[in-house]
C-alpha cells in the first residue's frame, strides 16, 4: 500500500440555528435495522430498509439480540458454536466441506468451516450457493468516494470488553482477502480514535472521538442473553463533504473536536476515491475480508446515505425520543405499523369445550353447516362422506410459450373481472383476467415490455411463491396483500390498493425459504392470518425428500414474526421422532450465503399417512377459509408419486430416462378443517385426477388457490400438463389452465346407500330462523326426510320423520315441510333438539336454518 498520509479531522463548528439534515440533496444507500427475529440463524437475510435492496446474510460471528431499537446485531460469536455436519452431495456448493486454496489465491474459500463473520454482502464466493440477490458494493453508493456521504449507527459495548483494534466495516473490490483495494474504518484498541482508509487516494484519516460507553453486564431480566441497557448505547455519525474534503465525526449529536497537531505532516483536507469496480467485491460489518479484527458488543441502526444527513449538532433521537431512531424512515421501512382492527366472525362452533360429551347444546342459530364431516352428527348409520370431484370445463388459457409457472391464484377483483395469477420468466408475477371466466385476456399493465410480456403485476424475483388475496384490513392501499417469498431469501408482504401495483414492504416477515406457493388467508372467527408454506426437511422411508406443509399464524402480516430457534442439539433429538433429513441443523443446508428452508420451529401439517403409499408426498396446500360458510376449511393438497427413491424396481423403472416419463405425475386431492389446524384428507377419489382433458392426456393437475362464485356454482381452475414432473421429455404444447365447475357447498357430501333407507343423527344444538333449508340431489328415485327429537331423544309431535313432505330431486336451498305443520318451525325455537336425516340414494351438501315468511 505505501506510506499513508495521516490526515487530520477538521470538525465543523455549525452556527446554534444551523440545520441538522440537508433533506433535499439526502437519500439512503443503505439502512440495516437488524430487527429480523431475535435468534436468526447464520446464513439467513438482513435486510437494508432503503429502496436499493442492500442485503448482508449473518455469518456465525453474530447474532440478533434485542437492541437500541427493536433488535441489534450482537457481536459474539454463535453459542453453542456449529459443528459442521458432513454432506453426501455438493458439499462444497453448500459450504459443509473445505475446499483448496485455488491456484494464484491465498485465502481459503469460504465455507461453514470459516464463515466467522458478523454481516457479509459479496459478489465473489461463487463457489457457494448465493441465493439472496447480492449487489455488487463496488457499484453502488456504498463504495464512498469523492461525493457528499453519512455513515452513521449506534453501538453499545455491552457486557464484553474491547479486544484490541476492530474494524467497523471495509468494502473491497475483491477476491477478499486477495489484495489492498479496500475502504475502511477501524476503531482503535483503546477506542479513543477511529481511523477512515480509503486506498485508492492513499488516504488514512485519524479521527478522534469520545470515549466509549463503559462494558456493562446486562441486567438479570433482560429480555436475551447481550442485550445492553439504553444508557449504554453511543450514536456515531461521520458525514464527508466533497466540495471541502472535509470528514465530520458526531458522538451522541455532538461534533467532535479536531485533533491535535502530531508529529507527522498534517493536511487539513483529502479528496477520496471510490474503489474501482470488483466482480468479486463485498462489503462487511464488524471485521476485516480475513474475518480478524472484528468488533465487539452490539450494534444497531447503521445506515449509509449519499448527502450531508448533519451539518450542525443534533439529537440522535430527535426522530422520537428513547425508542425511535434519529431520522424518520419512509412507511416501507416501519416494522411496527399501526394496529389493525381486525373483522370478527362468529366463534367456533366446533371448539373443543363443544366435544362429543359436552351437556351444551351446538348453538347453530342461522349459520349454513356443509356435511364436509361428522362434526355435527351423533350417528351416522350407513352414511358416508364422499369427495365430489367438479365437472371439467374448458381449457382457458393455452398455447403457452416460454416460462409459465404452474401455481395460480384465481380471484375476482372489486369490478367483477377475475384474475388467475402467476409467475413467468424470471420469476416475475404475471395476472390474466376475464370477464366470462373462459376467454382471458393479458391486460397491458403499462409497465413496457419485460421478457416479452406487458401483464407483469410485480417485476421481481417472487416467483409465484405466495397467493394474492384481497383483505379489508388496514388503509385502502393494502386490502390487496401478497405473501410470498422473495429472491429466495424468506417471506415479504406485498400490498395494493387494485391487485395491479404493488409494494414490498421491506421488513422480512418469516426469514425461511418456502418450497414453493405459500397459501394465506385471514380468519375471521380467530381473528388471525394463516399461512401454509412447504419444508423439505423430511425423507420418505427410501430416503428421497418427502415434502411437508409448515403452519404460521399472524395478528398482523405487516409484522416479523418472532419464532423459538432450535439449537443443533435439538434438532439432532428431534431426529428420534421424525425422519429428518441431513444435515442437521436445517438452516446450513443451503450454505453460508443463502438461507435454509422452513424446518421444525413450526407445526407440521399434510404429511403422508400409513394409509398412502410408500414415497407418496404432499407438493403444497392450497388451503382457505370457505367464503361462503362458517366453520368450514377447505384445501386442495397435491399429491405426487415419486419414481424415485421408494418402493420396488418394478416401480422406480418407470423413472428411468428411457421411458421418457419423469418423476412422477400429481393430482389434487380435498382435505377439510372445522378450525384450520386439524385436517381430515380425503384421498379418493382424487378431487382433480389425471387423464383426458378437452383432448390432451393430463398427468401433472396442480389445483388453483382459490375460487371464484358465479350463482350456484363454484369456479376452480388447475395446470396441466402433458407431461410428468420433471419431465425426460417434455411436451411444449402439452401445458394448459383449465377451468372446473363445482356445485355451491359440494365438495363433499353425506351420502346414503341406494339399496335402503338410513338415518344420521345430529347432537343436540338450537337454532334461529323459522325454516330450514337444505342442500341435497336425490336425483329421481332417491329421497330424503327430515325430523326433530327433543332433549329426551323422543320425536316431536308434527316434526316426525314420517310426516316431513319427501325432499326429491336437485335442490341448492330446499324448504323442507310437514304433513299438516307446513315449513314453520317457530314452536321449535329456543328448544334444545335433535335434527334426524333419513335418506335413500341421496347426496347431502349442506343445511341452513333461515329465516321466511
Amino acid at each position: 500500500m505505501g506510506l499513508l498520509a495521516i490526515l487530520a479531522l477538521t470538525a465543523c463548528t455549525p452556527a446554534a440555528d444551523a440545520p441538522t439534515t440537508t433533506d433535499a440533496t439526502t437519500t439512503t444507500t443503505a439502512l440495516w435495522l437488524f430487527d429480523e427475529p431475535a435468534g436468526l440463524y447464520p446464513s439467513h437475510a438482513l435486510d437494508d430498509m432503503s429502496d436499493n435492496d442492500m442485503v448482508l446474510t449473518l455469518g456465525l460471528g453474530a447474532q440478533v439480540v434485542p437492541g437500541r431499537y427493536g433488535n441489534a446485531l450482537l457481536l459474539a460469536p454463535l453459542d453453542p458454536p456449529l459443528e459442521v455436519p458432513p454432506a453426501e452431495e455438493k458439499p462444497g456448493e453448500f459450504g459443509l466441506a473445505r475446499l483448496p486454496i485455488p491456484e494464484g489465491r491465498t485465502v481459503e474459500p469460504l465455507s461453514w468451516f470459516t464463515a466467522h463473520y458478523a454481516a457479509l454482502m459479496t459478489s465473489g464466493e461463487n463457489h457457494l450457493r448465493k441465493q439472496v440477490g447480492f449487489k455488487n458494493p463496488t457499484t453502488s453508493a456504498l463504495n464512498l468516494g469523492d461525493f457528499d456521504w453519512t455513515v452513521e449507527f449506534w453501538h453499545s459495548p455491552g457486557d464484553a470488553p474491547a479486544a484490541g483494534e476492530a474494524v467497523v466495516f471495509e468494502i473491497g473490490t475483491g477476491p477478499r482477502g486477495e489484495n489492498d483495494i479496500v475502504t475502511r474504518l477501524t476503531w482503535s484498541a483503546d477506542r479513543s480514535r477511529f481511523v477512515f482508509v480509503n486506498q485508492p487516494s492513499g488516504a488514512a484519516i485519524a479521527i478522534p472521538t469520545a470515549a466509549a460507553a463503559a462494558a456493562q453486564v446486562a441486567p438479570a431480566d433482560a429480555a436475551s442473553a447481550g442485550a445492553a441497557p439504553t444508557s449504554d448505547w453511543r450514536h456515531y455519525a461521520f458525514t464527508y463533504d466533497s466540495t471541502s474534503n472535509q470528514l465530520t465525526h458526531y458522538v451522541d449529536g455532538t461534533a467532535q473536536p479536531r485533533p491535535q497537531p502530531q508529529t507527522e505532516p498534517q493536511q487539513q483536507s483529502a479528496a477520496l476515491e471510490a474503489l474501482p469496480a470488483g466482480d468479486e467485491a463485498y462489503f462487511i460489518l464488524a471485521s476485516d475480508g480475513l474475518f480478524t479484527r472484528p468488533l465487539t458488543g452490539l450494534l444497531d441502526e447503521f445506515r449509509v446515505s449519499r448527502g450531508l444527513v448533519y451539518t450542525a449538532d443534533f439529537a440522535p433521537d430527535a426522530g422520537g425520543g428513547a425508542g425511535a431512531p434519529s431520522f424518520e424512515p419512509p412507511a416501507t421501512f416501519a416494522t411496527t405499523p399501526e394496529p389493525l382492527e381486525l373483522t370478527q366472525g362468529p366463534p367456533l362452533l366446533f371448539a373443543a369445550s363443544t366435544a362429543a360429551d359436552s351437556p351444551e347444546p351446538l348453538d347453530l342459530g342461522t349459520r349454513k353447516h356443509l356435511f364436509i364431516d361428522g362434526a355435527i352428527l351423533a350417528s351416522s348409520g350407513d352414511t358416508k362422506f364422499v369427495v365430489n370431484p367438479p365437472k371439467r370445463a374448458e381449457r382457458v388459457i393455452d398455447n403457452i410459450k416460454g416460462t409459465f409457472r404452474k401455481h395460480l391464484t384465481v380471484i375476482e377483483g372489486d369490478d367483477g373481472v377475475i384474475r388467475i395469477y402467476n409467475s413467468v420468466e424470471e420469476d416475475h408475477l404475471a395476472v390474466y383476467t376475464s370477464t366470462d371466466g373462459v376467454h382471458f385476456d393479458r391486460p397491458d399493465q403499462g409497465r413496457g415490455e419485460i421478457n416479452g410480456h406487458r401483464n407483469i403485476v410485480i417485476p421481481d424475483m417472487v416467483g409465484g411463491l405466495g397467493s394474492p388475496f384481497r383483505d379489508p384490513h388496514g388503509p385502502p392501499e393494502e386490502h390487496w396483500k401478497y405473501l410470498t417469498d422473495y429472491q429466495r431469501r424468506g417471506i415479504y408482504l406485498y400490498t395494493s390498493p387494485d391487485g395491479y401495483n404493488w409494494t414490498r414492504r421491506r421488513n422480512i416477515i418469516l426469514p425461511f425459504r418456502s418450497g414453493t406457493q405459500s397459501s394465506t388467508f385471514y380468519d375471521d372467527q380467530r381473528q388471525v392470518y394463516v399461512a401454509f408454506h412447504r419444508s423439505g426437511i423430511f425423507h420418505t422411508p427410501g430416503g428421497a425428500t418427502q415434502r411437508s406443509s409448515v403452519v404460521t399464524e399472524h395478528e398482523d402480516l405487516r409484522t416479523t414474526q418472532p419464532f423459538t430457534p432450535l439449537t443443533q442439539r435439538e434438532y439432532l433429538e428431534l431426529r428420534a421422532e421424525y425422519p429428518l433429513r441431513d444435515p442437521l441443523p436445517w438452516w446450513v443446508d443451503n450454505g453460508p450465503l443463502t438461507p435454509g428452508g422452513f424446518g421444525m420451529e413450526y407445526p407440521h401439517l399434510f404429511d403422508p399417512t400409513a394409509e398412502d403409499p410408500a414415497g407418496v408426498d404432499f407438493y403444497l396446500t392450497k388451503a382457505i377459509k370457505y367464503p361462503y360458510a362458517p366453520d368450514t376449511y377447505l384445501a386442495f393438497p397435491v399429491g405426487y408419486f415419486h419414481y424415485y427413491g421408494d418402493g420396488p424396481e418394478a416401480r422406480t423403472v418407470l423413472g428411468l430416462e428411457e421411458r421418457g416419463l419423469g418423476s412422477g405425475p400429481l393430482e389434487s386431492q380435498v382435505a377439510v378443517s372445522r378450525n384450520g389446524l386439524d385436517w381430515k384428507r380425503y384421498p379418493e377419489p382424487a378431487y382433480v385426477g389425471i387423464g383426458r382433458h378437452e383432448g390432451r392426456d393430463v398427468v401433472t393437475a396442480y389445483i388453483a388457490q382459490g375460487m371464484v362464485r358465479r350463482g350456484e356454482e363454484l369456479w376452480q381452475y388447475y395446470f396441466g400438463e402433458t407431461h410428468y414432473h420433471s419431465p425426460h421429455t417434455e411436451d411444449p404444447d402439452g401445458r394448459g389452465v383449465y377451468r372446473l365447475v363445482q356445485r355451491l357447498d359440494g365438495f363433499i357430501s353425506l351420502d346414503s346407500p341406494y339399496g335402503r333407507e338410513t338415518t344420521a343423527i345430529t347432537k343436540p344444538l338450537t337454532f334461529t330462523g323459522n325454516r330450514l333449508q337444505l342442500n341435497v340431489d336425490t336425483d329421481a328415485v332417491g329421497y330424503l326426510q327430515v325430523g326433530f327429537l327433543d332433549e329426551q331423544g323422543r320425536p316431536i309431535e308434527g316434526y316426525t320423520v314420517d310426516d316431513c313432505v319427501y325432499v326429491n330431486g336437485d335442490f341448492i336451498a330446499k324448504e323442507v315441510d310437514w304433513l299438516g305443520t307446513g315449513a314453520d318451525l317457530s314452536p321449535l325455537l329456543g328448544r334444545a333438539v335433535r335434527v334426524v336425516f333419513r335418506m335413500r340414494g341421496a347426496k347431502l351438501y349442506a343445511m341452513q336454518f333461515v329465516e321466511g315468511g
